[in-house]
């Protein structure tokens, strides 16, 4: 049952900005093989979690180390706005790994040319994120929305790794 909407403004196509395809919402994006380019990207993070009492410390070590790692704006100073929203979405994939993948959760933060990276890496290579359509009222289940909302484009991918790991990231540019 696809639940009602009230009238507003025109929604915005979440899977435009997700893996560019035109799966509906709850329709879980192909692993496509594909990976973030990160050959212009300089490692500013990394972090291994295993429970989500590490979640707020995580969300901090994200902030500072953008904060290390930013460009400032023409007032001397860095987006505040871009830093909390990096340390959302990579708190979103977060705890999406430990809802739903094998521990560890391993982060890792990249600084690009204009904007940043985070790749969200968990033991279950068998399970594909699945976003879910927006449910008025319900409690959690919007990480991936918020995800694909506040990123310029996301996706995940498996690695060869010889103990495969899926890996779920997004790239968010600079305000």
């Amino acid at each position: 049952m696809t639940p009602s909407r009230e009238p507003g403004p025109p929604e915005t196509d979440i899977m435009d900005r997700q893996m560019r395809t035109d799966r509906q919402p709850d329709s879980t994006p192909p692993a496509t093989g594909l990976e973030p380019d990160v050959r212009s990207a300089r490692p500013a993070g990394r972090w291994e979690f295993t429970d989500a009492d590490e979640l707020p410390a995580l969300r901090r070590s994200v902030t500072e180390a953008a904060g290390r790692s930013a460009v400032l704006n023409a007032d001397g100073h860095a987006d505040a706005a871009t830093h909390h929203n990096l340390a959302l979405v990579t708190t979103e994939l977060a705890t999406n790994a430990l809802k739903y993948g094998v521990k560890p959760g391993v982060v890792r933060l990249h600084r690009l040319p204009a904007g940043w990276l985070v790749d969200v890496a968990d033991g279950r290579a068998d399970q594909a994120p699945r976003p879910q359509a927006p449910v008025p009222g319900r409690p959690g289940g919007n990480g991936l929305l918020i995800v694909s909302m506040l990123s310029v484009r996301w996706g995940w991918y498996v690695d060869s790794n010889s103990t495969p790991r899926k890996h779920v990231w997004a790239e968010l540019a600079d305000s």
